[in-house]
């Protein structure tokens, strides 16, 4: 294959805020990059010519002959020549490279992307797969196939010959990602766990010190297992210009249990729950592109137990600032309207309010805090309350070993006006929890540009009702994407 350092991000302008059309030069930009080729670092002869079909020819002068073909614009003849060498062995991996750049030269992107495809599953080298990938990266980009373009230019960074050129295709896939209308954001762990059921400490239960109800059932207590989450987000854009983009937005999140032990009167299904939402995203940014505004409007369901739990409708708005070079400032607020589907007293109006402030430090590392507040207004029993949340994060700069660090301390006080266990507890209930965690993302580990993350996490609460009194300590085992 030829060495056709031009990458994909070439094919339109670096993307403003908002990404700015470009289809109209797509076909001819990408034709121009592949127009240059080395051929797997084979050379040309000098004063090759079209040959008559009877002309005995060597592999090598065969192949030869085909690139010659190819600098001279003569898609047919190097597609003769790359069929015969193919016929003499299917799996000649510089012949269906060769082939998919005659392919392109006729705009036959389809055809040329199978092409290069079957040139990377027959490369014998990582460069071979590394120039196979781009070059299908870049057809299905000519072919107005952004996603597919961004999958190939995943493979492309998983077989960079140099830390340079990776970072060349993850620029050009952020470049793609851009333009592309359509974006998907995958998240996934398994969590081995404690206290998967938020239980209770302790067998008893004591309210301010005095033990109302007794013994506790088992289900009521911490139980150890395994929590599995997926987390999928998916977005089309609809509308943009220069300062705006507006999108449609959709999510699909699960948490599926498994107990270790067999628990009397309940099982792991118990506690699963599922969530799916659909929404428009509006985004309008500030002419000194130093801000924007965010608008939400969401809607969706909860499950929880395998049954409907409750149906809900979102707004919310958030500000976004650039304060600095370094600094960045978000802040918002949201409500949210649930029609509960067990028990109609149970409908809620949840508010809720977030300033969050982020600071990259010389050397790379970055601090972060984080202060949310959020009440919820409800007649069904023991639901309202109010809740304040802080928390403070660092990510280091550099790798230690294979890892980068990220810790996150935080503690949240949740106060309920009323609450009622049998008889209304005097004061009602408070809970008080801090909670903290360390993750280490392994970077050298990428696969695609996917990378495996474990996380160590422990939280402790304490409460006036002692049913509440709850200790967890997991580790998360998880894959994200690096860009």
């Amino acid at each position: 294959m030829s060495s056709c350092s031009t990458n994909v991000a070439n094919l339109s302008k670096t993307p403003r805020a908002v990404p700015a059309p470009t289809r109209n030069a797509r076909g001819a930009a990408a034709l121009a990059l592949i127009a240059a080729l080395s051929a797997w670092g084979l050379s040309a002869p000098a004063d090759s010519a079209d040959t008559p079909e009877s002309v005995e020819l060597s592999l090598p002068d065969a192949q030869a002959l085909a690139v010659e073909a190819l600098k001279q614009k003569r898609p047919k003849l190097a597609y003769r020549l790359s069929e015969g060498l193919l016929k003499a062995n299917p799996r000649d991996g510089q012949a269906h490279y060769t082939q998919a750049l005659a392919f392109a030269q006729v705009k036959a992107y389809g055809f040329g992307r199978r092409s290069a495809r079957k040139a990377f599953n027959t490369a014998r080298t990582p460069v071979q797969k590394y120039e196979a990938a781009q070059l299908a990266s870049q057809m299905a980009y000519a072919d107005d196939r952004l996603t597919l373009s961004q999958f190939w230019l995943r493979r492309a960074v998983q077989h960079a010959p140099t830390e340079e050129v990776r970072k060349d295709s993850i620029k050009a896939f952020r470049t793609v990602r851009a333009h592309n209308p359509l974006n998907f954001d995958l998240k996934f762990s398994v969590s081995p766990s404690d206290n998967v059921n938020n239980g209770s400490n302790s067998p008893y239960n004591i309210i301010d010190g005095v033990p109302v109800v007794g013994v506790l059932s088992p289900s009521a207590q911490a139980i150890g297992g395994i929590v599995a989450t997926t987390d999928l987000q998916a977005s089309y854009r609809i509308a943009y210009g220069e300062r705006f983009m507006t999108r449609l937005t959709g999510r699909a999140y699960t948490r599926r249990v498994k107990f270790n032990n067999a628990v009397p009167g309940l099982s792991g299904s118990d506690l699963s729950s599922s969530r799916l939402q659909a929404g428009v995203n509006h985004i309008m940014v500030d002419a000194s592109k130093r801000g924007q505004w965010e608008f939400d409007v969401t809607g969706g369901r909860t499950w929880y137990g395998g049954s409907p739990l409750y149906d809900f409708a979102r707004l919310g708005i958030e500000r976004h600032n650039r304060l600095g070079e370094h600094t960045q400032l978000s802040f918002g607020s949201a409500v949210e309207f649930q029609e509960d589907e067990t028990w109609p007293y149970n409908d809620a109006t949840q508010y809720e309010a977030f300033a969050q402030v982020g600071y990259k430090l010389a050397n790379g590392a970055r601090i972060g805090g984080y202060v949310n507040y959020r009440t919820t207004e409800t007649d069904g029993v023991n639901q309202a309350r109010e809740q304040w949340t802080g928390i403070v994060s660092y990510t280091m700069g550099r790798e230690i070993g294979p890892a980068k660090l990220s810790f996150q301390l935080g503690h949240s006080v949740v106060d309920y006006d009323s609450y009622r266990i049998f008889l209304t507890v005097p004061g009602g209930r408070s809970d008080s929890s801090t909670f903290g965690g360390v993750t280490a993302t392994f970077q050298d580990w990428s696969y695609m540009g996917f990378v495996p993350t474990v996380s160590l996490n422990a939280e402790q609460t304490r409460s006036n009702i002692s049913r509440f009194d709850v200790d967890e300590t997991s580790v998360s085992f998880g894959i994200r994407s690096e860009f």
